[in-house]
């Protein structure tokens, strides 16, 4: 099992690496944060870095100053990649000599198989309930609030609030041991859904405007052009959650977000695309499609692409799944 090939790996080393996919989400980041101050607790070394560094919304999490911005230097006995599905969305990393075995822990159903380790349990809501299944594995004792916190958080991120298809009883039971720790939970949701800045809640007003409709008001599509964060000073980031306006809508079954990010340039042009289910359709099917990955619910893929080609290649891929499986 690769989760007793992980937990392996802790008990025997004492200097680990602990990093999450590019652009992180709280799930990414929460569940690094807390696998790191897990490991601390049991008297070994782990350093957190994120490529993209720490999203101002994320900057709340328990550990979050401590996160490097770059690849430390050292040796690591393994480096622990959080929340990354594919390759693509790995970090840069030290080479194999310095890094150890790269073990990747995840929950998403589409993976490309990367990782020398990979500790990959679907059942799981987030990657941060697969950090608290192996400290199961590695401690009988609680989990401290330093741990619980950022975890928590993770949790809450990716079931909308312990809203989402993926939420179980197990789920709450594990919430509700979190809230024990010392979590508060008005202030991870408060950070995590509320507080908008001005530039953001300028952005949504952009994003409500140009939702379109298509196959029969079953597909909510918005396209966001570079335009409009230059209007409202938004940056990417403020685009997360965004999605799910669309998938409001009634009778619509899958949303669809596309944007122009900081990184394009007519040299360069690329669209990124995030998906958003109501439970029936499998957009992790249709992500895989264009080359992306994620949950049935949730997923998203980046094509190297102008925005008009995006859109039809994004609504041939939705009509595609949406009529073959009607």
């Amino acid at each position: 099992m690769s989760r007793e090939r992980a937990v392996a790996l802790i008990r025997e080393g004492k200097r680990f690496l602990v990093t999450c996919h590019v652009r992180p989400d709280a799930d990414a980041l929460g569940s690094a944060l807390g696998l790191a101050a897990l490991l601390r607790l049991l008297g070994k070394e782990a350093v957190v870095y994120s490529q993209d560094g720490v999203p101002p919304n994320l900057s709340f999490l328990v550990g979050s100053p401590d996160v490097l911005p770059t690849s430390p230097e050292g040796n690591f006995d393994a480096t622990f990649v959080m929340d990354a599905a594919a390759r693509v969305l790995v970090p840069v990393l030290p080479p194999s000599e310095r890094s150890g075995p790269v073990v990747v822990v995840d929950h998403h159903a589409a993976h490309d198989g990367f990782g020398d380790v990979i500790v990959r349990e679907i059942d799981a809501c987030a990657t941060g309930e697969v950090v608290l299944r192996m400290w199961r594995d590695l401690s009988g004792e609680p989990v401290p609030r330093e741990a619980a916190q950022p975890i928590y958080a993770a949790m809450c991120a990716d079931t909308g609030g312990f809203r989402y298809p993926g939420t179980t009883g197990d789920t709450m039971r594990i919430g509700a041991g979190l809230l024990d720790a010392g979590v508060s939970p008005w202030s991870v949701a408060s950070h995590l859904f509320e507080r908008w800045p001005r530039e953001r809640m300028a952005l949504l007003g952009e994003v409500l405007r140009s939702i379109e409709v298509h196959l029969e008001g079953r597909v909510a599509l918005v396209c966001v052009p570079r335009d409009a964060f230059n209007r409202t000073g938004a940056t990417d980031e403020m685009l997360e959650g965004m999605v799910n306006y669309g998938r409001m809508l009634e009778g619509v079954v899958v949303a669809a977000l596309l944007w122009v990010p900081r990184t394009a340039s007519a040299s360069r042009p690329e669209i990124k695309i995030s998906f958003r289910s109501d439970g029936d359709a499998d957009v992790a099917a249709i992500a895989v499609a264009l080359g992306g990955g994620g949950h049935r619910v949730a997923a998203g893929a980046s094509l190297t692409t102008n925005m008009e080609d995006a859109h039809a290649r994004v609504l041939a891929a939705l009509r595609a799944q949406l009529d073959g499986s009607s």
